[in-house]
């Protein structure tokens, strides 16, 4: 059975990126060229990074996005796949090559980034409302501003009452007018960055509820960083810590606590309770290399899968 077929899923629609990544003790200044100690590839993009985030705990996950028709395409399936996630939903852009990242990592894991999204903007937002349309009450439908806001706006439009819609405004420059404005307006839940948060909102207090107040469910989770994430909806803010870390990469980081949280509400976790797990697997995410072969499984991190209930499971 597909995870939309009667089973309550998370569904992320977005890019799949190959990321080709470079290693080395510091990032280089405009203009200059320093040496890479080391070089490697490996599947990235927001929403494949969510997908397989959410699928590692337990959660029957979808992706939905376009892949070109190089040979990255059937590696890309076949790497989604693997990690359990439905991919029936993505399609193929004839003539267009599968997205590309280029990562450059410092030794105390900070990051210079530079995509081109190559396939993953030509997703026809009908599909994308088609792939949600039909979804049961208790998905959750996890959306970000990498893609053109169109075919995120068409999703969110389309899901059924009942679907919670997740939004990662990333990046924010797109979300403060127009057809951004109008999927903010869509979102249940927020999750951004610190960045992200003071190009929409500013950093005061007062400019957080003026953000929360322009959301369908009036919650906001703020990622910050070694600080953890704050949580602000109408019982009040609340900051989750995190422990202290090595930290080796950053990248993905903020897609892996989205990944995280979108799993655990879709199990029925309450919204305290999916920030504290979201913030322990970008905890652990942000020890190791790369995106989403950093994040863990429920097994690594001692818990049961996220199955949750299906619609079966739900009572009448």
């Amino acid at each position: 059975m597909r995870p939309g077929a009667g089973l309550m899923t998370v569904v992320a629609i977005g890019a799949y990126i190959v990321d080709l990544y470079m290693f080395g003790d510091r990032l280089p200044e405009p203009g200059e060229s320093v040496n890479a100690a080391d070089y490697a590839t490996a599947h990235g993009g927001k929403a494949a990074n969510v997908a397989v985030a959410a699928a590692r705990l337990g959660a029957p996950t979808s992706f939905v996005g376009c892949l070109g028709d190089d040979g990255a395409r059937p590696v890309a399936l076949a790497e989604l796949r693997a990690e359990g996630i439905d991919v029936g939903d993505c399609t193929t852009a004839i003539g267009v090559a599968t997205g590309r990242s280029f990562v450059c990592v410092d030794a105390g894991g900070g990051q210079l980034v530079m995509t081109w999204p190559g396939a993953a903007d030509l997703l026809p937002p009908a599909q994308a409302a088609a792939a949600v349309a039909d979804l049961p009450t208790g998905s959750v439908l996890v959306l970000q501003g990498e893609i053109p806001l169109e075919i995120s706006y068409a999703a969110a439009t389309a899901a059924p009452a009942g679907v919670r819609v997740l939004l990662n405004p990333s990046p924010a420059g797109p979300f403060r007018e127009g057809t951004g404005k109008e999927l903010l307006a869509r979102a249940d839940v927020l999750v951004l960055n610190e960045g992200e948060l003071s190009a929409l909102a500013g950093d005061t207090p007062g400019d957080l509820d003026d953000l929360r107040g322009r959301t369908r469910g009036r919650t906001v989770v703020v990622t910050r960083g070694e600080h953890g994430a704050e949580i602000a909806d109408d019982g009040g803010t609340m900051l989750i810590d995190v422990p202290s870390v090595r930290v080796v990469d950053t990248t993905g980081a903020g897609d892996a606590f989205t990944g995280a949280l979108a799993a655990a509400l879709r199990a029925g976790t309450g919204l305290v309770r999916g920030v504290r797990l979201a913030c322990q697997v970008a905890t652990v995410s942000v020890t190791r290399r790369f995106c989403a072969p950093s994040y863990p499984s429920a097994a690594e991190l001692g818990i049961a899968p996220l199955h949750g209930p299906s619609v079966q499971e739900r009572p009448a």
